[in-house]
C-alpha cells in the first residue's frame, strides 16, 4: 500500500471516530508508543487515540488496515533508529512561532507523542529513566504552543528553538534506550513516586507565586538585586537543591523543571556581576552552570565567551569554542578576536572578519557606530538581523572588543 493511500485512509478513519485526531497527531502518537517500556495491543491504544469508531462496511475496515500499516511502519522506524519527525513538521528559521500555531504539523505531532507517553507507569522508573523521559517531554512540550516555547527557550528563543529541534532525535533515542533496554527498574519511595505522578502534568499552581517573585528579581540588573537573589538561592539550596542533589543531577540540570528557577537565578547573578565589571565572578558562575547543563539551553556560553575575552583567558576560550563549534555570531566574533590577538591583522583574523560580514552585515557597522539600534528589542531574533547583534551586545560584546586594543579599528578596516 502506497504512503499516500495509507495517509488518506487513516484520515478517513479519523473522521469516523469520536476524537477525530489530526493526522500528524496520529503519527506522533504511534511513534510515542515505540518509546513505551511495555507493549500496548491495539485494543488498548485505539480508544486513547480515537475514542470510538463508527465503522459500518468493508471499505471502512480497510481504513483500519491502513492504520495498522502506519503503526507497523512506526515500530520499524523505532527499531531502525529512524526517529526524525515528518518533513512537514518543520521549524521556521525566521520566526519559530509561525510553526507552532494550533493548525501546524509540528505542535500536533508533539502533542501526539506526549499523549502516548501518558501510558507509562510513572512509578516504575529508575533515576536514569526519569531523567531521560523528563528531558524528552520537555522538548516535546516546548513545541506544543508559542507560549510554552517562549517560556522554555528564554532570551535566545529563535536560536534555542532550532537547537531543540535539531537535537530532538537524540532526546528520543535516549528515552527509548533507557525505557526499553534498561533492566534497572525499581519502585521508588513516596517522594519520588509523587514527582513521577506529576512530571507529565502542568506546573502546579503553587509555582505561580515563585514565578512572580522570580520575574521581579530577574527584571532587575542593579547590584541591589543580588541580596534578594541570594536569599532565594539559599532557600532552594536548603530544600531540594542540596549538594547531594547537585552531585546526582549534574549534567542534565535543565531537564528537571524544579531546577529551572535556580538556574535562571544563577545565570542572572552572573549577568549582574558582568554588567558591573565583576567579570571574573561572572565567569566562575557561568562555568559552573555549564557543568550542570552541558547542552547550555540557557545560552550561558554567549556571556561566558565575552567574559573570557575580557579576562584574557584565551586557552579557556578555545576550549569553550571547541565544545560549541556552531555557526553562531558569538562564536565567529570570539574566534575573530582570538585570531586578532594571536596573529594581528593577518590572513587568519581577516578570514573570521569576512565570516562575520557574511553572517551579519550589520555587525561591524553597529559595533563601530555606523549603524544604530532601536532602544526596545524583541525577545527573539533571526540570523543576520540587527536584533541578533543586539543580543551579542547584551552579552558584553562591545566590552569584549574594547578590551582588545585596536580591534575595533581593525574591524572597521576594509
Amino acid at each position: 500500500m502506497s504512503p499516500t493511500k495509507i495517509r488518506n485512509n487513516v484520515i478517513k478513519l479519523s473522521e469516523l471516530s469520536t476524537k477525530q485526531p489530526n493526522y500528524y497527531f496520529i503519527q506522533g502518537y504511534l511513534m510515542g508508543l515505540g518509546v513505551l517500556p511495555q507493549l500496548l495491543v491495539p485494543s488498548e491504544w485505539h480508544p486513547d487515540l480515537f475514542g470510538e469508531f463508527n465503522i459500518q462496511n468493508e471499505t471502512e475496515l480497510k481504513y483500519l488496515e491502513s492504520l495498522m500499516a502506519l503503526y507497523n511502519q512506526s515500530m520499524d522506524k523505532i527499531i531502525q533508529n529512524e526517529l526524525k519527525m515528518p518533513a512537514k513538521c518543520s521549524l521556521s528559521k525566521q520566526d519559530y512561532r509561525e510553526s507552532l500555531k494550533p493548525n501546524m504539523p509540528l505542535p500536533n505531532y508533539c502533542k501526539g507523542v506526549l499523549q502516548a507517553l501518558k501510558n507509562i507507569n510513572k512509578r516504575m522508573l529508575n533515576t536514569e529513566q526519569k531523567r531521560s523521559i523528563n528531558s524528552f517531554t520537555t522538548v516535546l512540550k516546548a513545541f506544543t504552543s508559542p507560549k510554552i516555547a517562549a517560556k522554555e527557550f528564554g532570551e535566545f528563543a529563535q536560536y534555542n528553538a532550532q537547537e531543540y529541534k535539531r537535537n530532538y532525535v537524540y532526546f528520543m533515542a535516549d528515552a527509548i534506550f533507557e525505557l526499553r533496554f534498561s533492566n534497572e527498574r525499581a519502585v521508588f519511595d513516596e517522594n519520588e513516586a509523587e514527582f513521577n505522578n506529576h512530571f507529565l502534568d502542568e506546573e502546579p499552581k503553587e509555582l505561580d507565586e515563585l514565578d512572580e517573585l522570580l520575574e521581579l528579581v530577574l527584571a532587575d540588573t542593579e547590584l541591589k538585586a543580588l541580596e534578594p537573589m541570594q536569599m532565594l538561592l539559599e532557600i532552594m539550596e536548603s530544600g531540594l537543591i542540596t549538594k547531594q542533589f547537585i552531585k546526582d543531577n549534574t549534567g542534565y540540570f535543565w531537564g528537571l523543571h524544579e531546577t529551572r528557577p535556580y538556574m535562571m537565578l544563577r545565570a542572572h547573578r552572573a549577568k549582574i556581576h558582568a554588567l558591573h565589571g565583576y567579570t571574573q565572578k561572572a565567569q566562575s558562575e557561568l562555568e559552573e552552570l555549564l557543568k550542570l547543563n552541558p547542552n547550555d539551553n540557557q545560552a550561558n556560553r554567549f556571556l561566558l565567551m565575552n567574559c573570557l575575552i575580557i579576562n584574557k583567558q584565551w586557552e579557556k576560550l578555545e576550549a569553550l569554542l571547541a565544545d560549541f563549534d556552531f555557526q553562531e555570531l558569538h562564536t565567529t566574533a570570539s574566534r575573530a578576536l582570538s585570531a586578532f590577538v594571536m596573529h594581528g591583522d593577518s590572513k587568519p583574523a581577516n578570514e573570521y572578519k569576512k565570516m562575520l560580514q557574511q553572517q551579519n552585515k550589520h555587525f561591524s557597522k553597529i559595533l563601530t557606530g555606523q549603524e544604530k539600534l532601536k532602544e526596545q528589542q524583541p525577545s527573539y531574533f533571526s540570523p543576520g538581523s540587527k536584533e541578533e547583534v543586539a543580543v551579542y551586545l547584551d552579552s558584553l560584546g562591545k566590552q569584549a572588543w574594547i578590551s582588545v586594543p585596536a580591534s575595533l579599528f581593525w574591524l572597521r578596516k576594509k
